[in-house]
C-alpha cells in the first residue's frame, strides 16, 4: 500500500491554468503519511503561483509551495492524514516565461497502521476503546481481559466472571457478589444447581430482593424465568433436578442484588395399580422397601429393594399387569 505522484510534465515545468486532483485511500485502520520528496512551486510576494493543498474530509492539512532548498520549504515535509483518505489539489494560474521553470513536486506516499490503542479521546461518550487490555493489530485492534473476567460481547468491556460452579448438595445458600450491598457493574454470573433426578429443586429468595431493570437474573429449569424489581419472588418449586441462575450487571451497577436459601426433596415414590411399603415421605440410605399389587393385578415376581446413598433405588420400581397368578422368586 504504497505509491508516487508528480505534478504534470514532471520533472519538465509545470503547464500553466491546470487543476488536477488525486483522491487516495487505504482500507480501514490505517492512514497515509505523504512525503514530498521534490518542491518547486513559485512565490512571490505572499502570493502562489499555484494551488497545492492537502485535504481530509474537505478540511485543509497543508498548503505548500517554494523550493526543496530555500527558506519557503524546509524540505522533505511529511503530511499523515487523520483517516484513510487524503486530497490532493494542483491548480496553476496564468504563468510567464520566467514562471515556466519551475518544475513542481514529487512525493511518495504509503499507509500507516493507527494505533488505535494509543488513542486518548476516543470520541464523546463512547468510553474507553476497551474496558481493560487494549492489543494493536494490523488495520485493527482487539480486547482482552485480567484474570478473574471475561469479554462481553461487545467485544470491548471486561465482566467480573462469578459463579461458574455446581452446587450439588442437597442444601445450601446462593447470593449475588457483595449482597446486600450494590453489585459491582458488568457482571456476569452462572450458578447452577444439580442434584440427583429423583429430587427436585426448590429456590427461596430472601425479601431483601433488589434487581434494576436495566440488570436481569433468571433461573431457568423446565421453564425459563425472569425477575426484576424489589419484589421478591418468594418460594419457587421447580419440579426440576437441575437449575441454572444467571446474574447480569450492565456498567450503572445499580442493583443490590439478591440472595436465597435452596432446599431439595425426593419425587413421591408410586407404582400404578400397586402398593409401596412402608409409605413414607422420605426414604434414607438403607431403607429397604416392597411393593405389592392391587386386586386382580401381579407382579412377575417378589420385589425389594433398598435405597443406596446416591437417593437411587437398589432397582427400578416394577410394574403391576393384569392378571391373578404371582409368580414368586
Amino acid at each position: 500500500m504504497h505509491g508516487q505522484i508528480q505534478s504534470p510534465q514532471y520533472p519538465r515545468p509545470y503547464p500553466p491554468h491546470l487543476q488536477k486532483q488525486w483522491d487516495l485511500w487505504v482500507p480501514r485502520g490505517y492512514q497515509i503519511q505523504l512525503s514530498l520528496t521534490h518542491l518547486d512551486i513559485k512565490f512571490v510576494n505572499m502570493s502562489f503561483d499555484l494551488i497545492f493543498q492537502f485535504f481530509y474530509d474537505e478540511k485543509v492539512l497543508g498548503k505548500f509551495c517554494g523550493q526543496g532548498n530555500s527558506t519557503d520549504h524546509h524540505g522533505d515535509e511529511t503530511i499523515l492524514s487523520p483517516g484513510n483518505k487524503l486530497t490532493l489539489v494542483f491548480q496553476t494560474r496564468d504563468s510567464t516565461p520566467e514562471h515556466q521553470q519551475h518544475t513542481g513536486f514529487s512525493a511518495t506516499y504509503k499507509a500507516i497502521d493507527i494505533d488505535e490503542c494509543s488513542k486518548t479521546d476516543p470520541g464523546l461518550d463512547s468510553g474507553p476503546l476497551c474496558s481493560q487490555i487494549c492489543i494493536n493489530t494490523a488495520g485493527s485492534y482487539r480486547c482482552s481481559c485480567h484474570s478473574g473476567y471475561k469479554l462481553h460481547l461487545d467485544q470491548r468491556t471486561c465482566l467480573l466472571s462469578c459463579g461458574g460452579c455446581v452446587f450439588d448438595k442437597h442444601e445450601g445458600h446462593l447470593s449475588s457478589p457483595g449482597y446486600p450491598k450494590p453489585s459491582p457493574p458488568f457482571l456476569s454470573c452462572k450458578y447452577i444447581i444439580s442434584v440427583e433426578p429423583r429430587f427436585i429443586v426448590t429456590l427461596n429468595f430472601r425479601d431483601n430482593f433488589h434487581i434494576d431493570n436495566k440488570d436481569n437474573q433468571h433461573g431457568s429449569s423446565r421453564l425459563a424465568m425472569k425477575f426484576c424489581g424489589t419484589k421478591s419472588p418468594g418460594l419457587i418449586v421447580t419440579n426440576s433436578s437441575t437449575v441454572r441462575l444467571d446474574y447480569h450487571t450492565e456498567e450503572e451497577g445499580l442493583s443490590n442484588g439478591w440472595s436465597l436459601q435452596y432446599s431439595t426433596h425426593g419425587e413421591e415414590e408410586s407404582v400404578t395399580k400397586g402398593r409401596i411399603t412402608p409409605d413414607l415421605n422420605e426414604y434414607f440410605s438403607g431403607d429397604s422397601i416392597h411393593v405389592t399389587c392391587d386386586q386382580e393385578y401381579k407382579l412377575m415376581m417378589t420385589f425389594s429393594a433398598m435405597c443406596q446413598s446416591d437417593g437411587q433405588w437398589q432397582l427400578p420400581l416394577p410394574t403391576c399387569i393384569a392378571g391373578t397368578d404371582v409368580l414368586s422368586k
